[in-house]
């Protein structure tokens, strides 16, 4: 599922900073996280639901963003990585929600680019 995917990528990313505060960054987590839950309620409403799950849904996607929101607001902006994990959110807001659904699709070449930075500097964990 969309939330599933783009929540593990969005964890991924900030797995290896360590604490203080971020703006920038974290306007760039909660708007790709708007666009997940978007997303998610939109593709919901291509299936049979019932209004019931529905309801269900939402709160489980505001926790995703809450928690990548307590997450980033724990990076330094003067972290070496912090630059290019809010050029990854940012590129991955731009995904239309058809690329979030797929897995292989989720990946931008800023998040490449910052993956391979995480993996260079060693911080990965």
């Amino acid at each position: 599922m969309i939330k599933q995917s783009v929540s593990a990528v969005v964890f991924s990313l900030l797995a290896a900073m360590p604490a203080v505060h971020a703006d920038e960054l974290a306007d760039a987590a909660q708007a790709l996280c708007e666009k997940v839950k978007s997303c998610a309620m939109a593709q919901m409403e291509g299936q049979e639901l019932t209004p019931e799950t529905r309801q269900m849904m939402q709160p489980m996607l505001d926790s995703m963003c809450t928690q990548v929101r307590s997450r980033v607001s724990a990076v330094p902006s003067s972290h070496a990585l912090y630059q290019p994990a809010v050029a990854c959110m940012q590129s991955m807001n731009t995904l239309t929600c058809e690329n979030m659904q797929d897995a292989g699709e989720i990946v931008t070449p800023e998040c490449e680019e910052y993956e391979q930075l995480v993996s260079e500097s060693g911080a990965a964990n």
